[in-house]
């Protein structure tokens, strides 16, 4: 049997307008939002498991804070919303076990932190593919006069 890398396609999303000279951006953040398809039932379906995974994905940069906040929300039969969040980084999940699907948002304040956060819950949750929109968080600046 053949073990397949997971499929990851990224999409960057640059919303800095396109005059030039016009804005300026000033990064506070990072905001991946994912899609994880055809992850096994069982890793999706309970709220600890999913827990779990949240807490030790975030926990793998920000190791030097133990200070981890969790909300979660079982749905029944099966089903989990959940929020993990540090002083550094909050994730959001809500997942479809039924059909192997999971929405994430992972924000943080760096693009290195966000792409691992990213990547250890790609070893917990096993996805065979991954959908990635990267936006940069800020604001925008006039550089004319005012």
């Amino acid at each position: 049997m053949r073990i397949l890398e997971p499929l990851c396609q990224v999409e960057k999303l640059d919303i800095t307008p396109a005059q030039q000279g016009a804005f300026r951006r000033s990064i506070w953040g990072y905001h991946l939002i994912v899609e994880f398809w055809n992850s096994p039932f069982e890793l999706l379906a309970k709220a600890k498991i999913v827990e779990k995974a949240l807490k030790t994905s975030l926990n793998s940069y920000n190791n030097k804070n133990g200070n981890v906040r969790t909300i979660s929300y079982q749905f029944q039969p099966f089903g989990v919303s959940a929020q993990v969040s540090s002083g550094r980084a909050n994730v959001y999940i809500h997942t479809w076990p039924e059909n192997g699907y999971s929405a994430i948002d992972i924000i943080a304040e760096t693009k290195e932190e966000a792409y691992k956060i990213l990547k250890n819950l790609q070893k917990h949750l096993k996805p065979q593919n991954v959908y990635v929109a990267e936006i940069s968080r800020g604001i925008s600046e006039d550089w004319g006069e005012t």
